[in-house]
């Protein structure tokens, strides 16, 4: 009990146990109570004279060892760090040690090793979590083991009677230990078994050997059972196996352990008859038949074959602190902590090992108990479940052998168990004795009565031995011997028995006589059976014995004594009919109360599993009522079985009267109000039932009342995963929300109302662990409204972003359009387009901060509009003059072909293109002409039309849709696109591949420059080329249907 605890121990220790690493699996006993422990042990300190100071510092070092398992580490880059620093200050406290220091201590590993020149160097490394947790766990064990020492060492010494020389001491072993997987701990259990099995022969079997040996028997020299080469085989120098891992211990980082280990081991003892190599491909397990491992080995025990697992011998051999962080705790403020760590020596630290003080301490126990005088007290658990009544006989002979009895009872056996002194010989059996026999030696009579003609003729001689001071006999010869002597005085018994019968006097003598004896079978039985207190059974008896006190008046007198006799025999016969009834009631009554006590326990395994359904409850209103209700059906269910266990029926009273004078004050105080029950009330078994129903029903209601908060309990669960539902889907819909995005652009309004919303989802969190379903909901509903505001505020942000880069966007394509503006001498027809556009723009950002958004959106579609009909009225000039300046050009091209024609006498081109009145006109390339000047540096792109595009906003990536707003507000983003060409922006050799006529492409680049030559394409033009290009009809009207598409006047 912490509260308990004085001083600063009971300070440190805070909390419930299961709060606690090294608490959590402790184990609650229902009938012991922890402050009553505490108090007896504190006490039987005090017996010891610990007291005051020594007790308060015992309890601090306790405290430390518990408040340590507390301390938790975690990763520092390559090294670990205190994460639970409370832990760590409280338990340095209580051991008087620097927190700084201990907290070093545990994250960092020192170590001495050789350098040059014999030189130590001190090397420190950086523990990682996992070996600092190691580290403290054994800090802890050091700890908790050296206060145990220590407190064993303070209880000898106020034990210590130095000028004594006698002593009682007990040693209580349990066995040898064979488990699924024995390790480094059994090694030592069994070893030690082993050891004191070799005492157990000696002090037995070498004793028996010394007796008959002492009275000159000639014996079979059986061979006793010697465990000695075993006992070598683990503990001899220089290779017993503890021996072995005290050398590996030795050489430090180079030292085996597991299969190394074994194969060291293996090598030693391969030879022996009590080791057995092991391996997959040898030896078996007889636990479970599965194959042994090369880190295995056996011995074979004086209880049979064990196989041992090698893992972490040599560090647990080691068990020692390393020096560093004993020096910590040596430096201690608190004395009893410099008591348990003593300032080191670095030899003798080096060669202490567990296995090195364990064998000092074995041979110490071994001389103790060779030097004194031994007894063995072998106790044999019957079964492993712990019922009375059971016993399990092949575990009961498993025990008896391994323990050694069996071979100490074969021994025995095979010679001459029984053994008894001369004179008790001569005693019990002197009916043996030879007539006329004037022998006065023990022995030598003993010899002659063994030679009697009835003995030796069921006794050979074999049989039995003559010692020095006893009779040896073989285990059947005592039980022949007692026969034979039985079969003897058999005849003179009869004889005595006639003559007392003769003795005894008359007829009614011996039939007065055999009433008596029925009477007093009566009785006996009635008292045997506890019916002897009931009042009708007393009564009866009473008035037999006062009839057979009549009767022994009246003997001499034979007419009346017969009258009395007849009388009394049916008196006696009716009071041995009333025992029997008696018996049977209290049968039946003992019966139909073991059924209550059935019920009664029943209902307590019920009682309990309702506690258990109380403790997993949510609501402590909840948990505290279901409690109360359990507390009184149990408080109901006790009072029962006190009635039943201490309310007698009529014939238990006296009993009662008996137990209430002699027994407990609480079996006295029961049994008077049990008399005072049955004397006043009379109170019968339906009385009982009726108590019983009741707390039964208090049971029920309980259960029922249960069933009702586990059902509030499920509707809450299900209610608290709904909640839990919403509260995942209103986070999935923040995190769509880029953040960084935002932050990046320098709009702090969206991370606020984040951050706003993820606080209203934690605090959501935190309501869902409450048992109201009511501020659960209002707080997700708050969540979701935060969730809603953040994504409203984060697309009103985006709808701005989005706006001020479309006015970017209009400024820039102004600026094109301008400059092709005033290089194709437009300014007449577009300057006032350029002007309104302009306007637009300016409107539009000085609205930009306007808290609605909306009225930004349409201003920046007005200006993106007008910017596009500026670039669209720029388009239709630049056309009409290209059309102009084309016409002109093939007006010149047109003379200079003819005169070209005339001068050199060849006619038309086969390929012509067919103009009005039948006269044909030539197919020429027609190229782009350039209205700026080779010179001059080419312009920047004109874009004449302004194209919406996806616009590029934060939220675009995360695929979220803006709510719904007007037309006019939708956001078109302006972007630089070239001049727009024909079927969808292809190139005359796209638009080949598009319309799969790739085997036409040079006749078709032959006859056109761009697309655009194409769209003046007639049918006549189209089928002058599918002729000269053999196209098939199919590909002749595929190839119309494509001009067609682009625009030209062909019909397919």
């Amino acid at each position: 009990k912490a509260g308990k605890l004085p001083g600063q121990a009971g300070k440190a220790l805070t909390g419930d146990a299961s709060t606690h690493i090294y608490s959590k699996t402790c184990t609650s006993v229902d009938d012991m109570d922890d402050s009553e422990e505490f108090d007896a042990t504190v006490a039987a300190l005090d017996a010891l004279g610990v007291k005051g100071a020594e007790l308060e510092a015992i309890f601090r070092a306790a405290a430390a060892v518990y408040v340590l398992g507390d301390v938790e580490f975690a990763e520092d880059g390559d090294g670990s760090k205190i994460s639970t620093q409370a832990p760590l200050d409280t338990a340095a406290s209580l051991l008087g040690v620097s927190s700084s220091k201990l907290a070093q201590a545990l994250c960092t590993r020192v170590r001495d090793v050789a350098g040059e020149g014999g030189v130590r160097d001190i090397v420190t490394t950086q523990n990682t979590p996992e070996e600092a947790s190691t580290l403290r766990h054994a800090l802890a064990k050091a700890t908790f083991s050296r206060l145990f020492d220590w407190l064993v060492q303070r209880a000898n010494k106020a034990f210590d009677k130095s000028d004594q020389s006698q002593f009682i001491g007990i040693l209580d072993i349990f066995g040898f230990e064979d488990m699924a997987t024995n390790g480094f701990e059994q090694v030592f259990i069994n070893t030690t078994n082993e050891q004191l099995q070799k005492v157990f022969n000696d002090l037995v079997f070498e004793a028996e050997a010394e007796e008959y040996t002492r009275e000159g028997i000639d014996w079979d020299k059986t061979c006793f059972p010697d465990n000695t080469p075993c006992i070598e085989l683990l503990t001899k120098r220089p290779i017993g196996i503890l021996r072995l891992l005290d050398s590996e211990c030795s050489r430090g980082f180079v030292a085996s352990d597991g299969a190394k280990l074994v194969a060291k081991v293996n090598k030693a003892h391969a030879s022996s008859p009590f080791f057995e190599v092991c391996g997959p491909a040898s030896v078996w397990r007889r636990k479970d038949g599965s194959r042994t491992e090369d880190a295995d080995f056996l011995v074979h025990h004086f209880a049979g074959p064990i196989v041992y697992t090698v893992s972490s011998f040599v560090e647990k051999n080691r068990d020692a602190l390393f020096p560093h962080v004993y020096d910590v705790l040596h430096a201690s403020s608190d004395s009893l902590i410099q008591a348990c760590f003593p300032e080191r020596e670095e030899v003798q630290s080096k060669k202490e090992t567990v296995a090195n003080k364990y064998l000092s301490q074995l041979a110490s126990l071994t001389a103790t108990l060779r030097e004194s005088s031994t007894r063995f007290v072998r106790c044999i658990k019957t079964n492993s479940e712990k019922q009375p009544q059971k016993l399990d006989k092949p575990a009961v002979l498993s025990q008896l052998v391994c323990s050694g009895v069996m071979a100490a009872l074969e021994v025995r056996r095979a010679g001459f168990p029984t053994r008894v002194p001369y004179r008790e010989f001569v005693r019990e059996f002197r009916a043996f004795t030879p007539r006329g026999a004037a022998i006065t030696d023990p022995k030598q009579l003993a010899h002659a009565m063994m030679r009697h003609p009835h003995v030796a003729e069921r006794v050979p001689s074999s049989a039995y031995r003559l010692g020095a001071s006893k009779l040896f006999m073989q285990s059947e010869v005592l039980y022949q011997l007692q026969s034979i002597r039985n079969a003897m005085l058999y005849p003179f018994v009869r004889r005595l028995q006639r003559w007392w019968v003769k003795l005894q006097g008359s007829i009614l003598q011996r039939k007065l006589k055999r009433c008596g004896a029925d009477l007093r079978d009566a009785s006996s039985e009635a008292a045997i059976k506890g019916v002897n207190c009931v009042a009708f059974v007393r009564d009866a008896l009473q008035k037999c014995e006062a009839s057979l006190a009549k009767a022994n008046l009246l003997i001499n007198k034979p007419a009346e004594a017969a009258e009395a006799l007849s009388s009394l025999r049916a008196e006696i016969a009716k009071a041995t009919e009333i025992v029997k009834a008696a018996v049977q009631k209290k049968e039946e009554a003992y019966r139909i109360r073991a059924e209550f006590l059935a019920e009664i326990d029943d209902a307590y395994s019920r009682c309990k599993a309702l506690r258990t359904i109380a403790n997993g409850l949510y609501a402590p209103r909840d948990a505290e009522g279901l409690t109360d209700a359990c507390v009184d059906a149990e408080g109901k269910l006790g009072a029962c079985r006190t009635e039943l266990l201490t309310v007698a029926a009529q014939w238990d009273q006296g009993a009662l009267a008996l137990s209430g004078s002699q027994g407990p004050h609480s079996l006295r105080k029961g049994a008077m109000q049990s008399m005072k029950n049955i004397s006043s009330k009379q109170d019968t078994h339906e009385h009982r039932r009726a108590r019983l129903d009741t707390a039964l029903k208090s049971v029920r209601e309980a259960e029922s009342l249960s069933q009702k908060m586990l059902e509030r309990q499920r509707l809450l669960d299900e209610a608290r995963r709904e909640f839990q539902a919403a509260l995942d889907a209103a986070s999935e819909r923040l995190a769509i929300i880029p953040v960084e995005q935002f932050i990046i652009q320098g709009i702090r309004a969206v991370p606020d109302a984040v951050v706003e919303a993820r606080d209203a989802i934690y605090e959501a969190q935190k309501t869902l662990q409450g048992s109201d379903s009511a501020p659960i909901k209002e707080a997700v509903t708050n969540a979701q409204a935060s969730v809603d505001k953040a994504l409203a505020r984060a697309e009103s942000e985006a709808l701005r972003l989005r706006a001020m880069t479309d006015l970017d966007e209009c400024e820039k394509t102004l600026v094109q359009i301008g400059h092709e503006v005033r290089e194709g001498g437009f300014e007449e027809r577009i300057g006032d387009l350029l002007t309104h556009g302009e306007k637009l723009v300016q409107d539009a950002r000085a609205v930009a901060d306007a808290p609605d958004v909306a009225t930004l959106v349409r201003a920046a579609r007005g200006a993106v509009d007008a910017v596009n009909h500026a670039g669209e009225q720029l388009e239709k000039a630049q056309a009409q003059k290209r059309a102009e300046e084309k016409a002109r050009f093939n007006k010149l091209l047109g003379r200079f072909q003819r005169m070209d024609e005339a001068n050199s006498g060849r006619g038309v081109p086969k390929f012509a293109r067919k103009a009005g009145g039948g006269v044909q006109k030539p197919l020429f390339k027609v190229k782009r002409v350039s209205t700026v000047p080779v010179e001059a540096p080419p312009p920047p792109p004109v874009q004449p039309r302004i194209i919406p595009k996806a616009p590029k906003s934060p939220l675009t990536p995360r695929n979220v849709s803006p709510p719904d707003t007007p037309a006019a507000a939708t956001p078109a983003t302006v972007t630089k696109t070239s001049v727009q060409t024909p079927a969808g922006g292809h190139t005359l050799d796209s638009w080949i591949a598009a319309k799969n006529l790739g085997k036409y492409a040079t006749q078709l680049h032959d006859l056109a420059g761009d697309l655009h030559d194409l769209q003046e394409m007639t049918d006549a033009d189209a089928d002058e080329l599918a002729q000269e290009c053999a196209m098939p009809k199919l590909a002749a009207r595929r190839f119309k249907k494509a001009l067609l598409e682009l625009g030209a006047p062909v019909h397919p």
